[in-house]
């Protein structure tokens, strides 16, 4: 039962806030889950939902990590955890590093306010020439994440969509009213490969990148997954909006097959992208290992950084950083594999105290 609550380590209400998220997780479970299997669940730390996600039924619980160690534990492994929640010290921090979006405006109050010279956006008038000169922008609200309130505004045939729908300038004003510290940026664009499989969505790899204590910290890949966008969850590729999910092995950065949250209670797996009919399993991840080698670089760069979740859109040319995460969702990950059951993942765990030493 959660490691005997925590061998008492844990105050009571660390637990009980715990338990919590655990509840207002499996509330938003879109299949009927039976109260003894929540119990089961909940009483070793995992919302219930991953007892179909995880197979736990046949699967060993303890080679997963579980949601109330990555919620109650994960967030404390880096040092300088606003470094990668703070999305302005983020491109601050990396931008001599890796290609990070630009952002453009500040937008509070529906007023803009310019934060680079050049395109300078501090009005509507403004803010819509720029979009008609870049073809695209991003509007996000700062410190949101999971494609909460994301928009993207695009100038395509001499009029604006936003996510896809056609809007007028006056429309495109009343959304700014209401929006209040909204960040605008530059759009990462899908390279060709993502585009073929899903065109409506950036498409974007989640990276797990770890600094091993017993090798002189030098950084490793966890585990990758590529997401890829849904009618259901577009603009975004968000596996619990709907959208799909495939590993990437590796050794050699091709995708395996897809699957996506388990709606009807059955999950599924996919060699094509049940929308597009595009393929999907055997697609090669562009400029794979130099993708890799910058984001471990990008990693080490910084000694307070132990432990990033990087999403990466990636084209034929290059790729984008979108941002970094300071305790990556896990579900969408151990969906594909236990992180756990991967002896230097485990360990890192073990040593940064997120999980309990297993006894030899």
């Amino acid at each position: 039962m959660l490691e005997t609550l925590e061998r008492g380590s844990a105050r009571p209400w660390q637990i009980i806030r715990g338990f919590i998220r655990l509840w207002r997780h499996d509330r938003r479970a879109t299949f009927p889950i039976p109260l003894r299997t929540r119990l089961s669940m909940w009483v070793r730390g995992f919302p219930g939902e991953c007892h179909l996600i995880y197979g736990l039924d046949r699967n060993r619980a303890s080679d997963y990590l579980s949601e109330y160690h990555r919620v109650m534990h994960t967030p404390r492994i880096n040092r300088r955890p606003e470094a990668l929640h703070d999305k302005l010290l983020f491109e601050a921090l990396f931008k001599g590093l890796l290609p990070v979006p630009r952002t453009l405006a500040w937008i509070s109050g529906g007023r803009p306010t310019p934060l680079v010279q050049q395109p300078r956006v501090d009005s509507l008038e403004a803010l819509l020439e720029v979009s008609r000169g870049y073809g695209r922008l991003v509007f996000k609200p700062y410190g949101e994440s999971g494609g909460i309130g994301f928009y993207v505004l695009s100038w395509e045939g001499g009029n604006f969509a936003l996510n896809g729908a056609p809007v007028n300038a006056e429309e495109i004003a009343h959304l700014l009213q209401g929006a209040n510290n909204y960040m605008v940026t530059e759009f990462a664009p899908n390279g060709e490969y993502a585009a073929k499989i899903y065109p409506y969505a950036t498409n974007t790899l989640r990276i797990l990148t770890l600094r091993d204590p017993y090798q002189d910290r030098r950084a490793f890949v966890a585990i990758a997954v590529h997401r890829f966008g849904s009618h259901r969850s577009r603009p975004t590729d968000g596996f619990q909006r709907g959208g799909y999910a495939a590993e990437v092995d590796l050794a050699t950065g091709r995708l395996k097959k897809a699957t996506t949250y388990p709606r009807s209670g059955r999950l599924e797996w996919f060699s094509r992208h049940p929308d597009t009919g595009a393929q999907i399993e055997g697609v090669q991840v562009p400029r794979w290992e130099p993708l890799v080698q910058s984001l471990l670089a990008a990693t080490e760069a910084f000694d307070f950084l132990d432990y990033v979740g990087w999403d990466v859109a990636v084209r034929e040319d290059g790729f984008t950083v979108l941002e970094g995460n300071n305790h990556s969702g896990m579900i969408f990950l151990q969906v594909h594999r236990p992180l756990l059951a991967d002896e230097r993942v485990r360990a890192f765990y073990e040593y940064h105290r997120v999980i309990r030493r297993r006894r030899h």
